[in-house]
């Protein structure tokens, strides 16, 4: 086990081998810990240059939304739902599958079925999705996608809670990382940059920590924002 970085999640993998066989990752961590924010700041700082610069394209869902399509569809299509402006040139963006990450959102809120310990997926018909124009069912696509069968060479993180972690544990996962939540002096320095006033900072710090019950959930970030929210005008 070891501490990584956002920019580092796919790092073992393209070090590793020049495979073009792809990386998957998976990110787990309890309700309100940040892994939507994670996504948020992993595809900004991929578009403002400062990380993951190997990757030309970058195409983020939630599984949140993809709940609500409930007939067979294609790969393109996600992408021309979210990303109209790509349409007429995903057939050349297709061609290098290396540039590609594919990112999901929220596997534990996905109300489809995604079994990768199911064999038949591989054999069955209804299932194939050789290409990303073949019309077939969401949880087909993602489960082709994580296994690298289409677009072998594509990278692809998934995040989820981890009451669900099971569902990926016959997955091609590559790195398994945890979202932990804020340590040691990480607690003070977020009240110290969400109060202007430093006073005020200090005093619901003070607080938090003398109270044991606050204290132990305060490793969350929306805990801790919650306490903020609320704390801070009564200093």
């Amino acid at each position: 086990l070891k501490q990584i970085r956002t920019n580092q999640l796919f790092q073992s993998c393209f070090s590793r081998s020049k495979s073009r066989s792809g990386c998957s990752a998976a990110v787990a961590g309890v309700p309100g810990i940040g892994k939507t924010t994670m996504v948020q700041k992993i595809v900004y700082d991929w578009a403002t240059g400062k990380i993951y610069q190997h990757f030309q394209f970058v195409f983020s869902f939630k599984f949140r939304d993809l709940n609500t399509i409930n007939s067979r569809t294609n790969l393109r299509e996600l992408i021309i739902d979210q990303y109209p402006y790509l349409q007429n040139i995903l057939r050349e963006v297709w061609k290098n599958p290396k540039v590609l990450l594919f990112i999901f959102d929220g596997l534990d809120e996905y109300k489809g079925r995604i079994d990768f310990a199911d064999s038949r997926r591989d054999t069955e018909p209804q299932h194939q999705c050789p290409d990303p124009e073949w019309w077939c069912k969401v949880s087909d696509i993602v489960y082709r996608l994580i296994q690298h069968k289409l677009f072998p060479g594509c990278s692809v993180l998934v995040t989820t809670r981890p009451t669900a972690l099971h569902l990926l544990e016959k997955a091609e996962i590559s790195v398994w990382a945890e979202i932990l939540g804020f340590v040691g002096e990480e607690w003070k320095e977020y009240f110290t940059r969400y109060f202007d006033d430093q006073s005020v900072a200090a005093a619901v710090f003070k607080h938090m920590k003398e109270n044991e019950i606050l204290y132990t959930m305060s490793y969350n970030p929306s805990y801790c924002w919650i306490l903020g929210l609320t704390l801070g005008p009564f200093f």
